[in-house]
Order: structure tokens, then sequence, then C-alpha cells
């Protein structure tokens, strides 16, 4: 079993910009997994908006002291990589700007029917709603920015004579880059 390298399980933005992005997206029906849900602050926020949250944290630190949940919050200390994950899951939410086992994360939601996974972890920027339906496979990109589903972003290079304002703004959601390959035959497998 691979650790988590120290920097990535420390790393945790609590900022109310972060929180509001997340916040704003919540639904009365979800049902949310919040991955890496660190002291709660979040975690207890989504609880009154969302129809249930399972909160997991691997740190134990981290959970105790904790005064009285909301109903509808479970906590389960465990590693979200290796955990069985709870049936029914519509929303996961993954917070950790370099957490580089977003893959990981997308295909186990996607296994369990979850369709939409928020995160800052794929381009370590703002929030963004991954859609994790059907993606256009990889090898179709000809040229322009991608954003794979197991986390990967980059840029295919093509002819400059094609290079617009509007090719470089638009993003096309993928599956299967070579980064998958690698995700695939680490320890982790998908």
């Amino acid at each position: 079993m691979n650790e988590l390298d120290s920097w990535e399980a420390r790393w945790a933005p609590y900022d109310e910009p972060t929180y509001q992005s997340v916040l704003n997206n919540i639904r009365p029906d979800d049902v949310v997994l919040d991955i890496g849900a660190g002291d709660l602050r979040l975690a207890r926020r989504m609880a009154l908006m969302a129809r249930r949250v399972f909160a997991v944290e691997r740190q134990p630190a981290l959970l105790a002291n904790q005064e009285s949940l909301p109903y509808n919050l479970t906590v389960l200390c465990a590693d979200a990589r290796f955990m069985p994950w709870p049936a029914g899951i519509t929303l996961g939410v993954l917070l950790m700007r370099h957490c580089t086992h977003v893959g990981l994360y997308a295909a186990r939601l996607r296994t369990v029917g979850c369709r939409r996974l928020m995160t800052n972890a794929r381009w370590g920027l703002a929030v963004e709603v991954m859609d994790l339906g059907q993606r256009r496979p990889w090898q179709s990109v000809d040229f322009g920015w991608y954003a794979c589903l197991c986390g990967q972003t980059g840029f295919v290079p093509g002819p400059p004579e094609q290079l617009t304002v509007d090719r470089m703004d638009q993003v096309i959601e993928t599956e299967n880059c070579p980064a998958c390959l690698r995700l695939q035959k680490a320890d982790f497998p998908i």
C-alpha cells in the first residue's frame, strides 16, 4: 500500500470562497461523500443543505473532540482509497489542490453511480464540478486543452494557424489519456 505523501495528507484549503463554491452546488436531495473531510467544517455545513453527508477522514486526530453531529452526517475514519463506499452517493467532494488520486476517486464514484465530483484537485485552482458521465476518448483530441477523468490536464499541440482565442478557451473533457494507463498499473487499480 502506498502512503500519502506528507504534503498531500496535510493540505486542506480552509477558506470561505472555496467552501462557498461547494455549497453553491449542493442540492437538497444530494447524498454527499466528502473525501478528506478534515475537521468536518465543510461537512457540517453541507449537512444543513443535503439529504445526507458521509465524511471520510483518515487522520483520527482531526475528528477528535467533535461536538454533536447533525443527524444526517456520518463520519468515517478511514482511507477513502480502500474503504467500501456507501450506496446512493450523488455527489463527491474532494477539496485537496494537490491530490494525486483524483482518477481513483472519480472512477470509484462512477462505479457507485455518482455523476458529479466537486474538486479543486484537477486544475489545482478554483472548485469545479466534474461531470463523471461518458467522455471523449483522449485519442480523439487532435488539438487543444483537455481535462481527463483521471485528473490529468494538458494541451495537445497542433498547427499554429488553427490556434484561435476560442480554441484556447475550450477544454475537451476526455478519458483514457496516457496518464490513465499509468494509474491503472499503479497500486490503486481502478
